[in-house]
């Protein structure tokens, strides 16, 4: 069996196929890259290399020569995803697993139109198909938990509403795990357990294992205070969108549930406080 994972250096990439060396050691793993040095890690751990861009379909229709199933990790860009089903379609992919959004009939920043679209292609295309319709990374809140730690407060703006957060190796585990053995349910939802942004903080007090000043501040003074903290700007814009996002509501994550994706990965996920620990160690 030749298994292929796209985006094989980034983060979901990397950890699918570290966990497929595990789940499928007898098949044949293939990461897709952009060049043999953005490659080279992988390959001194045994993966082999395809060199591609979702941009240009040959060369996407060259890298997928033989693979027989496809994990195929989304990028936020328009149109040039169906590169990747129309050369799947021509190389004979037996079967697709495609990392899409939770609740796409909602908003979610515009990038539910890019995956509402490449579901679309990849019904269209015949190939058997699972769409892992993910929730958000936890990493987005990473300004948050670097804030805590460096001054054990946790400060937060979002005064309504929920959010569902796993990490990038949770959902990549649970792709690994549907790679290898195949879903017979088109969509499969993953998510955690919605929580409020308050809560969010209890949890990051947890993982620190001391007491936080947990308080809502006004938009303002949130981005004030990260700011003369040295959090990251592109952290701080990040995690402002996404309490903006959340305070608004009408975005489906208050009915995520967890289900599903304890039953993918054959165990119940870890605990909030658990993952936020791993981005704070």
């Amino acid at each position: 069996m030749n298994i292929m994972v796209t985006g094989a250096n980034g983060g979901y990439g990397h950890d699918a196929l570290q966990y497929l060396q595990k789940l499928a050691p007898n098949d044949n793993l293939y990461g897709l890259v952009r060049s043999e040095k953005k490659g080279a890690g992988l390959k001194k751990h045994g993966i082999n290399l395809r060199i591609g861009n979702f941009s240009d379909l040959d060369s996407m229709k060259s890298a997928l020569k033989g693979i027989d199933r496809l994990l195929f990790v989304s990028v936020a860009i328009p149109n040039i995803q169906k590169n990747v089903v129309d050369a799947a379609v021509y190389n004979g992919v037996k079967y697709i697993a495609y990392t899409s959004i939770l609740d796409p009939q909602f908003f979610k920043f515009g990038l539910e139109i890019n995956h509402a679209e490449t579901e679309r292609w990849i019904k269209d295309s015949g190939i058997a198909h699972t769409f892992l319709r993910n929730s958000w990374y936890l990493e987005i809140s990473q300004a948050l938990f670097d804030y805590a730690k460096k001054t054990k407060q946790f400060l937060y703006f979002s005064d309504k509403g929920k959010t569902s957060f796993a990490l990038k190796a949770e959902y990549a585990k649970a792709g690994a795990q549907v790679i290898t053995h195949p879903s017979d349910q088109e969509i499969l939802s993953l998510s955690r357990k919605p929580v409020t942004y308050q809560e969010l903080g209890l949890a990051t007090q947890e993982a620190l294992g001391e007491k936080l000043d947990i308080k809502q501040v006004s938009a303002t003074e949130f981005e004030s205070k990260l700011q003369e903290a040295g959090i990251e700007p592109q952290q701080i814009m990040l995690t402002k969108a996404y309490q903006t996002y959340t305070s608004k509501g009408n975005n489906g994550e208050e009915k995520a549930d967890q289900t599903t994706f304890d039953k993918v990965i054959g165990q119940p996920l870890p605990r909030l406080s658990d993952a936020i620990k791993r981005l704070t160690e």
